[in-house]
């Protein structure tokens, strides 16, 4: 991974999320950048295209230098922490719709990692035409990182990545694989099998499969209570969700689950998407 880009929008989700990618950033090498997304690009019909486009320019550089400050202030780390020492490489500022925005300019600068910060209380709006980062999840040109605003930085050394079937070592995500090989981390994949209404043992089981390294298959009701009896059985760091190509209706389904996990994962949620890994190979 040569490059994280992380989304700010000045809030102090965003300023969480900054450090963990500036951390992210220093423990593996990678250059950060930060992006915000000018949306108030819209003028009154008697502004002319080429009066419009100065003011918007006008804009962006400030965004830039507000951008600069917000990453340059650390009033609660001495003069010789780390962090006081490391800047973004780029600061970036770009115009339209949010989601769109921050998917392109990931995919414009290269970006191995998308890192954003999610909000500790959702409004109204949010649950009923899905937030930011909800948006993104079929935009992502690459992982994203979703960061609880609550959860300070620490070195992930598990990643439980939830999949579909039995997915072995090999067919294990490749960006995931190396994200996990810089941080010394460990995955640990499982799957839930869905039991019929009634049946199965109360809150779940576990099943080992493929020897040591292979998938755990977790016996559950539904996929959400099989992923969280998963993590309260096996703690983990991270959580990774694996999103593969789908027709309409599964795409349905599996965004509704990747949604939910958006909003309630307690912990740092790591999406990764098949096209991603598809191009890389």
């Amino acid at each position: 991974m040569k490059k994280i880009l992380v989304a700010i929008d000045f809030s102090p989700a965003s300023g969480n999320a900054y450090e963990y990618a500036l951390w992210l950033s220093i423990e593996t090498g990678a250059s950060l950048n930060v992006l915000y997304v000018n949306t108030a690009t819209e003028a009154e019909e008697t502004v002319s295209e080429k009066q419009r486009q100065a003011m918007v320019r006008r804009e962006n550089e400030a965004y830039r230098e507000r951008l600069r400050r917000f990453t340059m202030n650390y009033p609660h780390y001495g003069p010789h922490e780390t962090l006081t020492k490391a800047l973004p490489e780029a600061y970036l500022v770009a115009n339209g719709g949010i989601s769109s925005a921050i998917a392109a300019t990931a995919r414009d600068i290269g970006a191995g990692l998308l890192v954003v910060g999610g909000h500790a209380n959702h409004q109204l709006r949010d649950y009923l035409f899905g937030s930011v980062t909800t948006h993104l999840i079929g935009k992502i040109p690459c992982p994203a990182l979703l960061v609880p605003e609550e959860v300070n930085y620490k070195r992930p050394k598990t990643i439980a990545l939830a999949v579909e079937g039995g997915l072995k070592e090999a067919g294990t995500p490749p960006s995931l694989k190396n994200l996990a090989r810089e941080l010394g981390a460990k995955i640990e994949a499982f799957n839930v099998d869905m039991l019929p209404e009634g049946g199965g043992h109360p809150g779940g089981t576990l099943q080992q499969s493929g020897g040591v390294g292979g998938t755990t298959t977790v016996h559950n009701e539904s996929v959400r209570s099989g992923i969280q009896y998963y993590l309260a059985q096996n703690p983990a760091d991270w959580l990774a969700l694996y999103l593969p190509r789908r027709t309409f209706p599964e795409r349905l389904l599996h965004g509704r689950l990747a949604r939910h996990l958006v909003w309630n994962s307690s912990l740092p949620l790591l999406l990764v998407p098949e096209r991603e890994d598809a191009e890389a190979q």
